[in-house]
């Protein structure tokens, strides 16, 4: 059977065995799919940053979805080619296998709320709940022993989990919890996979922006500064710019500068190395070398970090990223 036999075959049985199986609709996203309906965008942009590691509302490679009612909505994505390597291997029977695994976990996780998947504390269940959040290191150091964490100079990036993210009108209301260290430990995985699964669950929550004047970060388009994403129409960055980087969320948007490719991006616009003054947990904003002495921004940040709740401020220092080395590393000044 070819590969596009199969994928036809695929959804035909999918469709059949809906309501065996206990999902309410299936959804077939080929390669090259796009939408002007939001909801399907989002689908589309979380699985190419999921799966492809990019942002794009273009999908890259063939998925199917299948949707799960447990009162609130929950879904089950499979790539395409994926379930087809399990058909060449072990025929329908081993398609089947994939799918009823992840939809017998799916059912199951969706129905409970953050509490009980924590009490249960299995590592697939709570994944894409994990984020990281960037806080600043001797502010916070001595809460942080029991908890898993990275210092860059003076910042700290922390593992949080996301126990409800709820939009009401202009309101956003998050609430989380710092991940302890005891419950990773018994994860059968390495602190450093936990981590990258964690940085790309926060990239798929709060992908990355830049804007070149403060007055575009009010109420942006979703697509305005994606300057990360494919076919991008961010443009090189004149030696007088001085951009904010954030994320869509704009909250703790600091961590944008932090995420995979993000740092080597800018140098490319810049052309040359720069300086990064994070003015709150929410956002840094950079100045190309030469352009300005460190000396100068730290007086701006210093009087940024006065008009600042204590809580949202990130960092005491300027940092530098060298294009060269790919070093990003706090002044002593």
């Amino acid at each position: 059977m070819t590969y596009e036999e199969f994928c036809s075959e695929l959804l035909q049985r999918l469709e059949d065995r809906k309501d065996e199986l206990g999902y309410d609709r299936v959804k077939y996203y080929p390669d090259g799919s796009t939408s002007e309906e939001p909801e399907e965008l989002m689908t589309i942009r979380n699985t190419n940053i999921r799966y492809n590691k990019m942002e794009s509302d273009v999908l890259s490679g063939d998925f199917v979805i299948l949707y799960i009612q447990t009162g609130s909505a929950h879904i089950c994505r499979f790539t395409c080619r994926g379930l087809y390597r399990a058909f060449e291997e072990n025929g329908w029977k081993g398609v089947w296998t994939d799918i009823n695994s992840s939809l017998e976990e799916g059912k199951q996780f969706a129905k409970m709320d953050i509490m009980e998947l924590i009490d249960r504390n299995e590592y697939e269940a709570l994944r894409e709940k994990i984020f990281i959040r960037p806080l600043n290191y001797n502010d916070h150091r001595y809460e942080l022993k029991d908890y898993v964490y990275r210092c860059v100079g003076d910042i700290v990036l922390v593992l949080y989990l996301l126990a409800s993210d709820e939009r009401t009108g202009e309101r956003h209301d998050v609430s989380s919890m710092k991940l302890p260290r005891v419950m990773m430990d018994t994860w059968d995985l390495t602190e450093e996979e936990v981590w990258e699964n964690a940085m790309s669950s926060t990239y798929m929550m709060s992908p990355p922006r830049m804007y070149l004047n403060p007055m575009d970060t009010y109420k942006p388009p979703y697509h305005k500064g994606a300057f990360m994403a494919l076919n991008t129409d961010v443009k090189p960055l004149s030696a007088m710019a001085v951009p904010t980087v954030t994320t869509t969320t704009q909250m703790n948007g600091a961590i944008a500068m932090f995420y995979p490719g993000v740092r080597e991006r800018i140098a490319e616009l810049f052309g040359d190395d720069y300086y990064v003054a994070f003015t709150s947990i929410h956002e840094g904003r950079l100045h190309k070398k030469g352009t300005i002495s460190p000396r100068q921004i730290l007086e701006r940040v210093k009087e940024m970090n006065r008009m600042l709740d204590p809580s949202e401020v990130l960092t005491r220092k300027v940092y530098l990223y060298e294009a060269a080395s790919k070093e990003f590393r706090q002044l002593e000044l």
